[in-house]
């Protein structure tokens, strides 16, 4: 990081948190996730300012007074109160928690940071036990949309332990809504991340899973969910280079988070990827699953490199994209980066090894905008 931008960071930082004290997280706060921060390395959830990059812890899960303490806190989505009003609501997996550490599902009160369980994956009486509950997601009601609320997908559960997608009710009652494992199409071996691509008024939609392994060469795939039948198919196979751009590295790369805009485009991100295996950021044609490489995290000449990136969520208004890296910046603490969609050109939002950005982090996993 240049001194000019740590200065930066030190000069807006102090204000911000006198900020914060009021009104924090604002609109527009990039909400992270960090799987090792927090009292006893059980996970923390901190808000970022998205132009100083200042940093505040809102709740410290291996804090028991804030609620039930995590043990491998993964997946955040937040859950928007649409056009009725009210406050926007969080919820975080745990991919031990719970009964027989089977995992559990927590919201989170933003302004005191308290945490309650929406579901425990390890009781039978709420429906299908869990395995590995990771990635959530909140699908929100539609004119004519065939599906709302709660998802997650869980790693390990699933006919062979080849994943499944959980819908939850309400009162935390689970079901499954596909099986990665059965015979309804394409099958996964490592799913580990999924978003919703919604039609025009709903209508035509479909939940988007990256799978690590599963493609040619074992180099990974992007599977489409039908919502109605469930039937499974690959758009884009990432060892195939008839459908674009493939990482000409023999290592094992694969992709591991994907996020669809509103104008129906579709990014996905690649571990272990491009130049140095630092990381790549693809677009993907939502029809023909075509690939085209938007960033290249181990490029110098695209901005700050990548290490171990995890994670990508778009900014509030859609025009940039952040991606969060679990190991590169000072001390290997992460990094969290904004990117152009359309040059590829990435900044520093926030060290998580500088302290001039607040609290310190030790391993970010997941991101979202408040």
């Amino acid at each position: 990081m240049s001194a000019r931008n740590l200065l930066l960071a030190l000069l807006l930082g102090a204000p911000a948190a006198v900020c914060a004290q009021g009104s924090y997280p604002a609109p527009g706060a990039l909400i992270v996730l960090d799987q090792e921060g927090g009292s006893n390395l059980r996970g923390a959830l901190y808000a970022i300012e998205p132009v100083s990059g200042y940093r505040r812890v809102l709740s410290d899960f291996g804090n028991p007074s804030q609620g039930p303490t995590a043990t491998a806190p993964a997946g955040l989505a937040r859950v928007s109160a649409g056009l009725w009003g009210g406050n926007d609501r969080w919820i975080a997996t745990d991919t031990r928690g719970g009964t027989d550490q089977r995992g559990a599902l927590y919201e989170i009160d933003l302004s005191n940071g308290t945490r309650t369980t929406l579901t425990d994956f390890g009781d039978a009486s709420r429906g299908p036990l869990g395995q590995q509950p990771d990635a959530v997601l909140y699908v929100p009601p539609v004119l004519l949309g065939p599906l709302s609320g709660f998802f997650v997908l869980d790693r390990r559960a699933g006919t062979d332990g080849r994943a499944a997608l959980f819908k939850l009710e309400s009162n935390g009652r689970r079901s499954v809504f596909a099986d990665f494992g059965d015979g309804r199409g394409a099958r996964a071996a490592q799913a580990v991340a999924f978003a919703w691509r919604p039609g025009a008024l709903g209508l035509g939609g479909k939940m988007l899973v990256t799978d690590l392994t599963t493609g040619s060469n074992g180099k990974g795939a992007l599977l489409t969910v039908d919502p109605i039948n469930k039937q499974r198919s690959v758009l884009s196979d990432f060892g195939d280079a008839q459908q674009g751009w493939t990482d000409p590295r023999s290592g094992s790369s694969g992709p591991n988070s994907v996020i669809a805009g509103n104008d129906g485009s579709v990014y996905v991100l690649l571990s272990r990827a491009g130049s140095d295996g630092r990381g790549a950021l693809v677009k993907v044609d939502a029809a023909s699953g075509y690939r085209n490489l938007v960033s290249d995290l181990g490029a110098d000449a695209q901005g700050p490199l990548g290490s171990a990136p995890v994670a990508i969520r778009w900014s509030k208004d859609q025009q940039v994209i952040y991606v969060v890296d679990a190991k590169a910046g000072a001390d290997a603490r992460g990094l969290l980066l904004q990117v152009d969609p359309l040059t590829g050109a990435r900044r520093t939002v926030s060290d998580f090894g500088l302290s001039g950005y607040g609290p310190l982090g030790q391993s970010p996993r997941a991101i979202d905008t408040n």
